[in-house]
């Protein structure tokens, strides 16, 4: 019988290559000599790949993020870290939600300019390590208390721990905004 060895590997590292589209990365190398899925080194030998790195480069959209990756690993489902700072993103894509093993995610050094964007990562229950500075909601007032208030399970933001008291003040803020959300409306139904 034959036996099958996994390994973990360091990430599969396309960054700093000038990829428009995750798609262009099928075309690529990846640096420090990953093997991928076509290029296993014996027979029944796979590398487990559970973090990926697509920093530095000119990606504006990640629709096409579920099909490069089956096409570059083994097991898309073990990806458990992505890297997409220092890219061209202005909005986040629902495909990063077929990434249920999510916990680290960076988006810093983008153009995401909306919070409602963040919401979309609410579907990622195992998300603990989020970036988002370095995009222009970084500036919106409330931009912390939102995203805690909105991803709870998040330990880390922004290279910061996040603490029970942030968590404490997030919750607040949350509720304080939902009142004057209530009395707004009340106002202009007068």
């Amino acid at each position: 019988s034959k036996q099958w060895y996994q390994r973990r590997v360091r990430a599969l590292d396309f960054s700093f290559k000038n990829l428009a589209t995750l798609s262009d990365s099928l075309e690529e190398e990846p640096r420090k000599g990953t093997k991928l899925k076509n290029m296993t080194l014996q027979e029944g030998y796979t590398e487990l790949v559970t973090a990926v790195r697509y920093n530095n480069n000119s990606l504006s959209e990640l629709g096409d993020l579920s099909p490069t990756m089956s096409a570059l690993v083994f097991q898309p489902s073990a990806i458990s870290w992505l890297d997409f700072s220092f890219n061209e993103l202005t909005t986040l894509d629902k495909v990063l939600l077929e990434f249920g093993n999510l916990t680290t995610l960076y988006l810093h050094g983008n153009h995401i300019c909306s919070l409602a964007e963040v919401k979309k990562l609410s579907g990622l229950p195992l998300l603990r390590t989020l970036t988002l500075h370095g995009n222009p909601i970084e500036n919106q007032e409330g931009y912390r208390h939102f995203v805690l208030s909105t991803l709870p399970s998040l330990k880390q933001l922004d290279f910061s721990s996040v603490t029970k008291q942030n968590q404490r003040d997030a919750e607040n803020w949350k509720k304080l905004c939902s009142k004057k959300m209530k009395l707004g409306k009340k106002k202009a139904a007068e």
